[in-house]
């Protein structure tokens, strides 16, 4: 009996370690990033002159822990209308609240994502050409308010998450971008 009360205790140990393993060339710290496309490398969309539908990503780097839950809140500028779901990682199965009132996001027990992945694809209509930024913000029903994530660890403790980008709606090399005539710029001077 005794025998197999430390064969136990040693599996249990074992199969900690194990979900416990850091995850190499991860980074030490999970990123958050809102995106305009499905390579996570255009973070700008700019008004083309009506008002015009668009898509965007929220992706994740993991850290090295890697990542299993997140809590965050998405905040929508004026002159972007919407946040529709078109599709959401398929291993979500626990979703507690909105994106743009603070959600928890948690996904499938035994799921740990250890590289970029999307959790969200949206779409929202940019109305105007304003200089504005849809931003990942702290989630203000988490106690305290804060965008985090749980880890794979045993346990799933929380981590801080950091943003690496928003989305920036009009900006055209950091200068916002407005149709005139040419006449109404020569009336300028």
């Amino acid at each position: 009996m005794k025998r197999m009360v430390i064969i136990a205790m040693g599996l249990t140990l074992l199969a900690g370690s194990v979900c416990a393993q850091p995850f190499p060339g991860l980074p030490d710290t999970a990123y958050v990033g809102l995106f305009a496309d499905a390579a996570h490398t255009v973070h700008q969309v700019n008004y083309g002159g009506a008002p015009a539908a668009f898509q965007w990503y929220i992706f994740f780097l993991p850290s090295k822990m890697g990542l299993q839950a997140a809590e965050f809140k998405v905040s929508i500028p004026a002159n972007a209308a919407g946040a529709t779901i078109l599709a959401k990682d398929l291993d979500i199965t626990v979703e507690l609240g909105s994106l743009t009132a603070g959600i928890s996001v948690a996904l499938k027990e035994g799921v740990c994502r250890a590289d970029w992945f999307y959790l969200y694809r949206l779409q929202s209509v940019l109305l105007s050409n304003v200089q504005s930024q849809i931003m990942i913000v702290e989630n203000p029903t988490a106690v305290p308010p804060a965008y985090q994530v749980a880890s794979c660890e045993l346990g799933y403790p929380i981590y801080p998450l950091k943003r690496l980008t928003h989305l920036s709606l009009n900006y055209d090399g950091g200068v916002a971008v407005e149709h005139q005539s040419w006449g109404a710029i020569k009336s300028l001077f």
